[in-house]
């Protein structure tokens, strides 16, 4: 790789950054990090703020991740403003940095990390510099065999013939499963990390047992089949590089749709082989993916109208919901010794008071 700047140094411009050599690990871990400490690691670009001038000359805004949590960057430039927006246009979104010579300060009671012109940097890294593993969390080995087993375990249990070969058509394709079990649930509001779809999918697979075992009447195949696949769109909504982001897909349609065309696509190929998948059950099974996240202005292009989808959209909520606050809890607890937290409530788009307490 090249360094980052390709024309001569000159007096008073930012120092060359010089590429290192091999694939290392991280060593400082944002949720480690306090003020004073001078950091010279990788980082992955969340958010970029465009440059600005302040008094001494240009600056620009990152917000950057790893795997323990995100931190504000500001690049402070001086009055060269073709040399400040070069480095800015050298990286984007989802690229790992290399950060040198930036300083831990508070700021507004948070620390963020302040880069100055003269004496450190920014440089884009290549992919064989650094091991992705440093900046999405993941769920273990042992954790996503154990969880999947429970989809497996499902599947099997489901009686109706349609449903379950609809399951099997997805399920029997290995790539499909290696991505099904790998896949994010979100990019922050929950289950944020590889693994996070199939550990949700199993929450609410074992809340909408919970919720058709206490009223008679309600399809349970139904439902299971239902619970597997609402989020099967998420697995084109998502991809992973060093962080979570969106595809085109996933930002022009969304997972919803991309699910439900998924599942009318896996019908259709069921019927195309000669074999029988009803009609009023396809209707059926889609309705439960189009309506699961239950109102309009949650994004959702259908509320539901059977007790079936009903029972899905419940279960999603609540796992969703449930999970959101604990992590909510423990970026918290990340951040303050004390009882008490305000934590960032997107639902209500504002802090809200929460108890960080340990638990007796």
């Amino acid at each position: 790789m090249t360094d980052l700047l390709d024309y001569p140094n000159k007096k008073d411009e930012q120092t060359l950054i010089k590429t290192d050599i091999g694939k290392r690990k991280k060593e400082q871990f944002i949720e480690n990090l306090r003020d004073g400490d001078v950091i010279n690691d990788f980082f992955a670009v969340k958010i970029k703020s465009p440059p600005r001038t302040y008094k001494r000359g240009i600056w620009f805004g990152l917000v950057v991740t790893d795997k323990t949590g995100e931190i504000s960057v500001k690049y402070w430039g001086g009055d060269n403003k073709e040399r400040v927006k070069r480095l800015y246009d050298s990286f984007k979104t989802g690229d790992v940095v290399q950060i040198r010579l930036g300083n831990v300060e508070i700021y507004e009671e948070k620390p963020q990390i302040s880069i100055n012109e003269s004496s450190g940097g920014i440089r884009r890294c290549g992919s064989n510099e650094y091991e992705v593993s440093d900046f999405i969390p993941s769920l273990n080995e042992k954790k996503i065999k154990e969880l999947f087993e429970v989809i497996k375990q499902e599947i099997n249990n489901v009686e109706n013939t349609q449903l379950k070969n609809l399951l099997d058509t997805f399920f029997r394709n290995t790539s499909f499963v290696e991505e099904f079990c790998s896949s994010p649930s979100a990019m922050t509001h929950h289950h944020s990390y590889v693994g996070g779809n199939l550990e949700h999918t199993v929450g609410v697979v074992r809340l909408c047992k919970n919720i058709y075992e206490m009223y008679p009447g309600i399809n349970r195949d139904l439902v299971v089949c239902g619970a597997i696949l609402h989020d099967v769109g998420k697995l084109k909504e998502y991809c992973i590089t060093a962080s979570i982001d969106k595809t085109d897909i996933g930002n022009f349609i969304g997972h919803i749709v991309i699910g439900d065309r998924w599942v009318r696509e896996k019908i259709k190929e069921i019927r195309d082989n000669g074999e029988t998948f009803d009609e009023e059950m396809e209707n059926k099974i889609c309705h439960i993916i189009l309506s699961h996240h239950g109102k309009y202005e949650f994004g959702s292009p259908r509320m539901p109208k059977t007790v079936e989808a009903m029972v899905v959209h419940a279960a999603d909520m609540m796992d969703s919901q449930v999970k959101n606050f604990i992590q909510n809890i423990e970026e918290g607890r990340k951040k303050s010794e004390d009882d008490w937290g305000f934590i960032w409530d997107s639902d209500l788009g504002m802090k809200r008071p929460m108890y960080l307490g340990n638990e007796g």
